[in-house]
């Protein structure tokens, strides 16, 4: 007895696949740039949440303590860009998370070398993150969008 072949019998030929696979490249392509801008904005934010709680937390101890809570000497050789405040002296200090209590930063939490630090301004109090954030291209070191 013969055996008669089906057509619903064959499997997938290669230009079927092949086009599949072109369409999950693409879309894979597409969806490993919206996360890499998704991840640029959390960042972004969530350095602008440290920020805020810092200028906040940073206010408080001064109306209590009369100074700002600083360790060490002033940081030099800065690179604010645009964003530097035009109250802003040339007196840059680390701040001393220690001497603030009940915080969790998401950034700020390394040493002056690697510039993973907070540092706020002597006169105007402003605080910038010394490492900065990277958003569509341009590093932002206080929250200035």
């Amino acid at each position: 007895m013969k055996k008669v072949r089906l057509k619903s019998d064959s499997g997938i030929t290669i230009i079927p696949l092949i086009v599949i696979l072109i369409v999950i490249g693409i879309l894979t392509t597409v969806l490993v740039t919206k996360i890499d801008i998704g991840i640029d904005i959390r960042n972004y934010n969530y350095m602008c949440a440290d920020i805020e709680l810092l200028e906040n937390k940073i206010m408080t101890y001064y109306n209590e303590n009369g100074s700002i809570p600083i360790t060490g000497g002033a940081v030099s050789g800065l690179q604010l860009g645009s964003e530097k405040n035009s109250r802003d002296n040339n007196n840059y200090y680390v701040i001393d998370l220690a001497k603030l209590y009940n915080m969790s930063l998401n950034f700020g939490g390394g040493n002056v070398t690697d510039k993973d630090v907070y540092i706020i301004n002597e006169q105007s109090h402003k605080v910038y993150y010394l490492k900065g954030v990277v958003y569509e291209g341009k590093t932002y070191y206080t929250n200035s969008l």
